[in-house]
C-alpha cells in the first residue's frame, strides 16, 4: 500500500495548497448517489464523484463523504446502511482505509452536520447541496484541484496501467472473435467476458465496428447480425477497462484479409508509435497534433488516396476530411480527464486552434500526465461529399476504401521528460 500512502500524503499537500490559496479552512467531498430515471424508481448504476474516487478507492460508492482539513488526518463517513434490498459489502477494515478516520454509518441522520464547520467548500453532484452557493463547487478551487489532477502520482498511473491490462485481455478476446466470423454483439459480449466485467464496469461504451461502421467516430449500435465471411472486410473496437475508478482507453482496427487494407493499418500503426514516442514533457500539444495531420497525410499519399504531397494536404485543410478529430486526451479518473484546455491552476483558458477546433488538449504536456494518442484514418461520406470532385483526392481509391470505413490506433502514454511510457504496449 506504499503507493496508495505516498498517493494519500500528495492529495493532502495538493489539496491544503488549494485550500489555501482560495482562502477555505477545510473541504467536504460527497460520493454522490443514484437519482432515479425520470417518472421512475429505478436510476442507472451509480459512479462516484471523481474527486471523492480521487482520495477513496470505491467507484460505485454512494452517499458518502470525505472532510478534509490540513494537518489532520482525512476523515471518510462511509455509508453502509442495513439492507435486505441489497446486498452490503464492508468496505471499512480494506487496506485503503488505515489512512483515514473511517466512520461508518448506516443512515442519513449519522451525516455530521456540515454546516457547523466554518470556512468550508463543498465538492459534489447537485443531488445534495448544504453549503451556500458560493462554497458549492467553488471554481477558484475546483481550478486548483483540476490542474492537479494532470500530473498523475504513482499509484495512478498502477490503477491506469491494471485498466489497460485488463483492457488489453478483453481487446484479444474481441480480435479472436472478429476473425471467428462474431457480429458486433457477439464480439462485445466476448470483450466483457475477458475483462470480467459488466457492462456498466466499462468508463464507457464499447464502440465496436464492422465493416463501413468505423466511419461513424462514436459508433454506438452492435449489430446482433453475423456478417458473411465473404462479405467482412474490417473491424475497429475503442474499448476500455475500469481498475478502482481509473480507465483505460484504448482502439484497435484489424482487417478481415490481407491487401491494401491491412498494409494501410501497419503503416498507421508504424505512424501511431512514432507520435506516441514524442509524448514527451514539454512537448507542445497543438505542434503534436498538427504532425499527426502529416503522418496521416504521408499514409494517404502511400496509398495514393491523395495525389497532391502531405505537406500540401495539411496546409490546404484536406487531411482534416480524413481526419477530423483531436488526437487525444488527458486519461484517469476521467475517461476525458480535465482541464486539456487550461494552462495553470487558475484556470486560465488556452482555446483550440480555429483550425482545429476538436482538439480535447491544448497545452504543453507535462511530467507523469497521462494523454491517449489516437490518430485516426477515415472514410466518411457526409465529410467526403463537402470535398466532392476534388482535384487532389483519387475518388476510385477512395471508393475502395469506403467498405472498411476507417482506421483508429489508440494507446495510453505516461509523458516522462526524456522517453514515454507506453501502457497499452508494455504487457
Amino acid at each position: 500500500m506504499s503507493l496508495f500512502k505516498n498517493h494519500i500524503q500528495h492529495l493532502s499537500q495538493i489539496t491544503t495548497d488549494a485550500l489555501q490559496a482560495t482562502g477555505y479552512d477545510g473541504l467536504w467531498i460527497y460520493s454522490g448517489h443514484p437519482v432515479n430515471r425520470f417518472l421512475d424508481d429505478m436510476a442507472p448504476p451509480h459512479r462516484s464523484n471523481p474527486h471523492f474516487n480521487w482520495w477513496v478507492p470505491l467507484p460505485e460508492t454512494a452517499s458518502s463523504v470525505v472532510h478534509f482539513v490540513p494537518g489532520q488526518q482525512p476523515t471518510v463517513y462511509l455509508y453502509q446502511p442495513a439492507d435486505f434490498w441489497h446486498k452490503i459489502i464492508d468496505h471499512s477494515q480494506e487496506k485503503w482505509a488505515q489512512y483515514f478516520d473511517v466512520k461508518v454509518i448506516g443512515h442519513y441522520s449519522e451525516l455530521p452536520d456540515f454546516t457547523a464547520k466554518a470556512n468550508h467548500a463543498w465538492i459534489g453532484p447537485e443531488e445534495l447541496q448544504p453549503l451556500p452557493d458560493a462554497d458549492t463547487n467553488p471554481q477558484a478551487l475546483i481550478n486548483h484541484l483540476h490542474f492537479s489532477r494532470i500530473q498523475k502520482t504513482d499509484y495512478e498511473v498502477h490503477c491506469v496501467k491494471q485498466a489497460n491490462q485488463l483492457a488489453l485481455q478483453g481487446h484479444a478476446a474481441a480480435k479472436a472473435a472478429f476473425y471467428d466470423g462474431a457480429s458486433e454483439f457477439e464480439i462485445h459480449l466476448a470483450y466483457l467476458a475477458a475483462c470480467d466485467a459488466n457492462e456498466h464496469h466499462m468508463p464507457y461504451g464499447n464502440i465496436v465496428a464492422l465493416n463501413e461502421n468505423p466511419a461513424v467516430l462514436h459508433y454506438q449500435y452492435q449489430s446482433r447480425a453475423r456478417i458473411p465471411s465473404a462479405d467482412l472486410k474490417s473491424f475497429l473496437i475503442d474499448a476500455g477497462a475500469n481498475y478502482k475508478g481509473y480507465a483505460a482507453d484504448i482502439t484497435r482496427t484489424y482487417a478481415y484479409q490481407p491487401g491494401l487494407f491491412a498494409d494501410m493499418i501497419a503503416l498507421m500503426d508504424d505512424k501511431q508509435q512514432q507520435l506516441c514516442e514524442q509524448a514527451v514533457a514539454g512537448q507542445d500539444y497543438v505542434a503534436l497534433h498538427r504532425q499527426a495531420h502529416l503522418y496521416i497525410s504521408e499514409v494517404l499519399h502511400e496509398f495514393k488516396v491523395i495525389q497532391c504531397t502531405p505537406e500540401s494536404a495539411v496546409e490546404q485543410g484536406l487531411s482534416q476530411t480524413f481526419f477530423p478529430h483531436g488526437l487525444g486526451h488527458y486519461l484517469g479518473l476521467q475517461v476525458h480527464d480535465v482541464s486539456g484546455h487550461v494552462i495553470d491552476a487558475q484556470g486560465t483558458f488556452k482555446a483550440p486552434p480555429a483550425q482545429y477546433p476538436f482538439l480535447r488538449l491544448t497545452d504543453q504536456l507535462r511530467e507523469n500526465a497521462i494523454v491517449t494518442i489516437e490518430p485516426g484514418v477515415y472514410f466518411i461520406p457526409m465529410l467526403l461529399q463537402e470535398i466532392a470532385g476534388h482535384q487532389d483526392v483519387n475518388w476510385q481509391q477512395v471508393d475502395a476504401l469506403l467498405p472498411y470505413g476507417g482506421i483508429r490506433i489508440e494507446d495510453n502514454v505516461v509523458v516522462k521528460p526524456a522517453q514515454s511510457v507506453n501502457l497499452s504496449r508494455a504487457a
